[in-house]
């Protein structure tokens, strides 16, 4: 059996993951290990094929996979069903990775000391400069940093840099497919740790081996913001909702009132400039918990789609 199997899942950034497969090429391989590399092209429209089979051309360790189906959860299942490592190591196709990376991120799991890593994200200088004011500053967690990460007892993993052992999936088979990109926006990695930790698998941490998270700096625009806080609030709700069994109150009167004031909010956001720093990260503190309860209400109508901390959905 391979020792580690490297899966990126990619989409429409052809020229992100072009630099992102550099790095990976020069990543250390030690002595005695075998990998590979699985590169899950989800639908991409761009030039993403071609610059795997550049790629992969002059590198037998690389291979394309094909996930038509939108949705990064999809891609991921892919990965891990065509995977043949003892060892799987997820990262993005807009991160830069170090040359200690694979020893570092796999070695505790092929030693048998843990059964999964949660691994370090950081910022390059341009975009780590654009994080020191209101509101970013205080949503850095939005961008896949580690910084909220306990280095000694993580309780959660980021999907750009984290292992995990094969046989965490005997007893949690795959990533949610509503959650993620292409699904609630966010958050599949998220209860793949929870339940990964309920199954009673132990997680280690190597926040100290970073990766380097390099996104689109318009992801950081206002829209793109409210878009985000958004996101954050219907993964909240189905997570609490389905996984958490977490009641909360929901008093139509009140959703009416929100909904109102949601609409201002908007309004208000469109005032660009105009608005200071330290209000916009309230209106979209406001725009998170508003489309929690509003989802919230939307889950509710369903029934739950897991036991309290299921590790397979009931259906």
């Amino acid at each position: 059996m391979i020792d580690v199997s490297i899966i990126v899942c990619t989409r429409n950034r052809a020229d992100s993951l072009r630099s992102t497969l550099e790095t990976l090429q020069s990543v250390a391989i030690p002595m005695g290990w075998t990998i590979e590399v699985l590169i899950v092209d989800n639908g991409s429209t761009d030039d993403t094929r071609a610059v795997i089979s550049d790629a992969s051309s002059g590198n037998s360790l690389i291979r394309y996979l094909s996930e038509p189906a939108a949705g990064v959860s999809r891609a991921r299942n892919r990965g891990l069903r065509e995977s043949a490592g003892k060892v799987i190591l997820f990262t993005d196709d807009d991160v830069r990775v170090p040359t200690h990376w694979l020893k570092g991120m796999c070695e505790k799991i092929l030693k048998g000391e843990a059964d999964a890593v949660a691994g370090g994200i950081i910022f390059p200088a341009h975009i780590a400069y654009a994080f020191h004011e209101k509101p970013l500053n205080a949503r850095r967690g939005w961008f896949a940093s580690s910084d909220y990460l306990n280095p000694d007892n993580p309780k959660s993993m980021i999907g750009a840099n984290m292992a995990f052992s094969r046989r965490v999936l005997e007893k949690v088979p795959g990533f949610d497919l509503e959650l993620g990109p292409g699904g609630v926006g966010s958050g599949e990695e998220t209860l793949f740790c929870k339940q990964l930790r309920t199954a009673g698998y132990r997680l280690a941490g190597a926040l100290n081996v970073t990766v380097e998270h390099h996104f689109d700096l318009r992801r950081t625009s206002r829209e793109a913001l409210l878009e985000l806080a958004r996101i954050k609030g219907r993964t909240a709700a189905f997570i609490l909702y389905h996984w958490e069994h977490q009641p909360v109150p929901l008093h139509i009167p009140k959703l009416g009132i929100f909904h109102l004031a949601r609409q201002l909010v908007r309004l208000i956001s469109k005032a660009g400039q105009s608005v200071e720093r330290r209000t916009f990260g309230g209106l979209l503190r406001f725009e998170e918990k508003v489309t929690f309860l509003e989802e919230y209400r939307r889950q509710q109508k369903r029934s739950r789609k897991y036991a309290h901390h299921g590790l397979t959905p009931l259906t």
